[in-house]
């Protein structure tokens, strides 16, 4: 055993052995030397519990194991029994699934030393296959000393408990432990010890790699947002209890201002009784916090927030595609409303002062503004197969009315490859004007309009192109979860029905509503999991024609994979 550690890395296993070995490996080849491993999972079987043992065989003298007798619903458990059995001198916390910085544990155990503060706090990166991301860079451009979190309410933001050494005396000392079966423990965790620590710094240094994983619980589980609204609810009250309302104030207008915009975005994904559930969970809430707070949130969120307040779910959407992720263009995905010469977001809270402050959206230029600088919702109401073709029809908003009896009107269906760009196919589409509201039909053949390789190209967003006399609108597409529910229709990509044999419709976490590549029968069931693979490792030429033959597939030069430059039959868009 080694004798009294630096650092005790508590691991809490996950699902997958490969992952494990990979988060332990990364503890153990620290370049500080005296850093052991403490591994917590559950009890039973599985490939996780049978891999433990060889961990801790290929490491005895620093790796020890211990299990949890039963899920808990979290990691909080897993987490206390970590900390009862650490030895260190200084604690941090490692993901089965994630790996420390080779020098995280030397630069934070040397930081903490020579400031002699309770806790540091290092970079984490978020790493996906579209590449690394920095969690929130701004905290981490420079080492600072903070003598508390006062000197630095900013640091509350950065809510994981993981990328950070605690000092385990201080640990201790301040009574700080997880709590049980809730997820989302680790924001409560963290807010206390940012708290109650007397002297904090933060490092440049990458600490932690966060890797993106295709099982993580989508924001929008029911279960897991009640967990998160528990912890902020036991967070404010936990930081209230040492006076410190202006913190508890920051974590709740987090909440209003950035976590609940991104839910939901989310939320376009899910059928209607579930995104009721969600408007619920978030309106009980809501009602709890001081409405200055929704006022100060930002326009769109405070938007999105009063009309969460009004069940409307509907509305919230549109208020959060108004504010898209990242550099998006906004979609207008509501009518807005004018009234004595002002317009508004549309909504019940039009008869209060703050609603009007809060839903006042003239300045947004929405009644002024040329209609091709805008993009706006639309709706699929009907989505059906007819023989091999697919027909769908909808509604698009029309802000004020602003496309009247005398404009002239056209469009087209727009198929978007939602990986790449540049590939773009279009099929006419009928645009009609009625009683003021503008509706549109389009019929077309999937399989003949677009033809994917089927790894890639696997995802087509589906938009509309409107024509309003002479001006080209953008009208991104979507679905209440009811219209394209059961629609399924043929496909064989260039790959081969390998690597797929029906296309589905879904809306996408952009809110779009998008056909997607699936497998309905044999052999794409037992062939894509392992194309997909293929395709996102970047096998060469020949090794994938090894594996298509293995498929059953098409090999050899006329095999359109091999020349990525082929293009089905259709009319490229015009942009």
């Amino acid at each position: 055993m080694l004798p009294d550690p630096d650092v005790t890395v508590v691991v809490v296993a996950r699902d997958d052995p490969r992952r494990l070995a990979r988060a332990v490996r990364s503890a153990l080849e620290q370049s500080l030397p005296g850093v052991e491993v403490v591994i917590v999972g559950e009890a039973g079987g599985g490939p996780v519990a049978r891999a433990v043992p060889r961990l801790v065989a290929g490491a005895a003298d620093r790796v020890r194991a211990f299990a949890v007798p039963e899920r808990s619903g979290g990691d909080g458990r897993a987490r206390n029994l970590g900390l009862r059995y650490a030895r260190g001198r200084y604690v941090m916390f490692l993901d089965g699934g994630d790996t420390l910085d080779p020098h995280a544990c030397k630069t934070m155990v040397t930081a903490a030393a020579q400031a002699g503060a309770d806790l540091v706090a290092g970079r984490r990166v978020r790493v996906s296959r579209d590449g690394e991301r920095t969690r929130f860079p701004k905290l981490h451009e420079e080492r600072r000393l903070h003598a508390g979190i006062m000197d630095a309410p900013a640091l509350l933001d950065d809510a994981s408990s993981a990328g950070k050494c605690y000092r385990r005396a201080f640990l201790d000392r301040e009574g700080l432990r997880f709590v049980d079966r809730l997820r989302h423990a680790d924001l409560l965790f963290t807010a206390r010890a940012y708290a109650a620590a007397e002297a904090i710094v933060v490092v440049p240094d990458r600490a932690y790699n966060r890797f993106a994983c295709s099982g993580d619980v989508p924001r929008t589980d029911l279960g897991d947002f009640a967990d998160r609204l528990e912890i902020l609810r036991r967070t404010g009250a936990a930081l209230r209890a040492r006076d410190a309302e202006a913190l508890a104030r920051r974590v709740e207008a987090r909440f209003v201002g950035r976590v609940l915009p991104r839910c939901l975005r989310e939320l376009r994904g899910r059928d209607p009784g579930h995104r009721e559930a969600f408007i619920e969970l978030a309106r009980s809430y809501l009602a709890e916090l001081d409405e200055t707070l929704i006022e100060k949130a930002g326009r769109v969120p405070a938007i999105a927030a009063l009309m969460v307040l009004e069940g409307r779910a509907d509305a919230a959407m549109a208020a959060a595609d108004y504010a898209p992720r990242g550099t998006g263009k906004p979609v207008l995905a509501v009518e807005p409303v004018e009234r004595d010469g002002r317009v508004y977001w549309p909504g019940a809270h039009l008869g209060t002062a703050l609603g009007r402050r809060v839903l006042d959206i003239t300045d947004l230029g929405i009644a002024t503004a040329p209609l091709g600088s805008l993009r706006l919702g639309g709706r699929v109401t009907r989505m059906c197969r007819v023989g091999r073709a697919l027909r769908m029809s909808g509604t698009v908003v029309n802000p004020l009315g602003r496309i009247g009896p005398g404009t002239g009107l056209g469009g087209a269906l727009e198929i978007r490859d939602r990986h790449r760009t540049d590939r773009v196919f279009e099929v006419p589409a009928t645009v009609r004007l009625w009683n003021g509201e503008i509706t549109w039909e389009a019929v077309f053949v999937p399989e003949t309009v677009i033809r994917p390789t089927g790894l890639a190209d696997r995802s087509w967003g589906l938009w509309l192109r409107l024509d309003a006399d002479g001006s080209a609108v953008e009208v991104r597409l979507t679905s209440d979860g009811t219209a394209h529910r059961g629609v399924v229709l043929p496909v064989r990509p260039r790959l081969t029905r390998a690597a797929g044999d029906r296309l589905e419709p879904h809306v996408a976490e952009t809110g779009e509503l998008a056909l997607r590549i699936a497998a309905g029968g044999w052999p794409a069931r037992a062939a894509l999991p392992a194309l997909r693979r293929a395709g996102r490792s970047g096998l060469p030429r020949a090794a994938r024609s090894r594996l298509r033959r293995a498929a059953g597939g098409r090999s050899g030069p006329e095999d359109p994979l091999d020349d990525p430059a082929s293009a089905p039959p259709a009319r490229p868009a015009v942009r």
